[in-house]
């Protein structure tokens, strides 16, 4: 029974860290994304991710993991590489056709159907609690959607919005892999395949003379970005280890509350870098209902 409870926390833990590292995330991307592409930015982010965590591996003497994978893991390691990759690409160019709160907003749907997809393949099952949670999400996210939807038509923002449930979407399938693999691999070396898969896949696309003319801001930018993502999937990856893919979902719906709140703080200080985000009541009583629902939708029995 401790063991099972400490596994929570650490999964409750870990859940929290991935949306304070995923919700200030969108800022240094909109920086990054005025000193190069995304292609190119996408495949920096792996290759910084992939050295740091093979080194960790080495450490760890994980790397033989690998030996004892059959065909069938193979394939499902390179169709959550393929997810991964296309969830990077489809962010970066939604975020580019939106605003960075409006892309964290609309990503949300990532959350919800991984939720979805646990308790409909895994079998998760949710008390009454927890379902009451569920609602209070679903109801928040309306809330805050009917908050942003002014923005979003007024500047035109339907194709983005679209580009982001692409991401959404593969996004979803890629970590419903990743719990499905957690049984015959680590967190960190599911994640050292993907990023080693991804950085050669994205070489290809990616403009290395982009990177020359970068300025001092945009390479620190740049820099969080690439921390950003080793921090953020590794407690993520680690999360699913010590906890119901449902329930880590719902924590993760909490990030457009504290994308906006981060946005907001960061534009009264950098006023020349990025712009406020406006919103409404109607969008803070929204916020309220989805902490309130994550905070039910993860309790225990």
């Amino acid at each position: 029974m401790a063991t099972q409870l400490n596994s929570w926390k650490k999964g409750l833990f870990l859940s929290l860290l991935t949306v304070v590292c995923w919700s200030t995330l969108p800022v240094s991307l909109k920086i990054s994304l005025s000193a190069t592409d995304a292609m190119t930015l996408t495949w920096f982010r792996f290759l910084t991710a992939g050295l740091v965590t093979f080194f960790f591996l080495l450490s760890k003497n994980k790397l033989k993991e690998f030996k004892s994978l059959s065909q069938s893991d193979w394939l499902w390691l390179g169709l959550a590489a393929m997810m991964l990759i296309g969830n990077y690409v489809l962010f970066l160019i939604g975020m580019d056709m939106t605003s960075p709160a409006n892309a964290q907003v609309f990503i949300q749907l990532a959350p919800l159907l991984m939720t979805l997809g646990g308790v409909l393949i895994y079998k998760e099952s949710f008390n009454r609690m927890q379902m009451l949670g569920v609602v209070a999400i679903l109801i928040g996210l309306v809330l805050f959607f009917q908050d942003q939807i002014k923005q979003i038509i007024a500047n035109d923002y339907t194709t983005g919005i679209w580009v982001m449930f692409a991401a959404a979407l593969t996004w979803a399938i890629y970590a419903l892999i990743q719990k499905k693999l957690a049984t015959k691999l680590s967190s960190q070396s599911i994640l050292f395949f993907i990023y080693c898969f991804a950085s050669l896949v994205m070489f290809y696309w990616s403009d290395l003379g982009s990177l020359k003319s970068i300025n001092s801001l945009q390479w620190w930018a740049i820099a969080y970005a690439c921390l950003n993502t080793v921090i953020a999937y590794g407690a993520f990856a680690e999360a699913l280890n010590h906890w119901n893919a449902s329930r880590v979902g719902m924590i993760l719906a909490l990030t457009p509350v504290f994308t906006l709140l981060f946005i907001n703080a960061f534009a009264s200080v950098f006023p020349q870098l990025l712009a406020a985000e406006s919103i409404q009541i109607i969008g803070y009583l929204g916020m309220l209902f989805i902490v309130s629902g994550s905070m039910l939708a993860s309790l225990k029995k």
